[in-house]
């Protein structure tokens, strides 16, 4: 991802951010040279499974596609957040 996608996106992000998916707890948008990662936190799993089948694509994917890049989705474990 080019630094002027990552920028779109943050914009994207910051325009949409009213509405997201009310169970979201926080996003980030992290950049290392071109190599971006947008990171969605959820409160457990279970409800991000329920949202993803309620949908086409995550909102997050969707983001990124408006902006040129197709990512790949990853789920790891929050321990602790805060």
């Amino acid at each position: 991802m080019t630094r002027e996608q990552a920028e779109q996106l943050a914009e994207l992000m910051r325009e949409g951010h009213a509405t997201r998916p009310p169970a979201v707890i926080s996003t980030a948008l992290m950049l290392d040279g071109e190599r971006a990662q947008l990171v969605a936190f959820w409160p457990d799993r279970e409800t991000f499974e329920r949202y993803v089948a309620s949908v086409s694509a995550p909102r997050g994917v969707e983001l990124m596609r408006q902006v040129g890049v197709e990512p790949s989705v990853r789920l790891v474990e929050t321990l602790q957040l805060g």
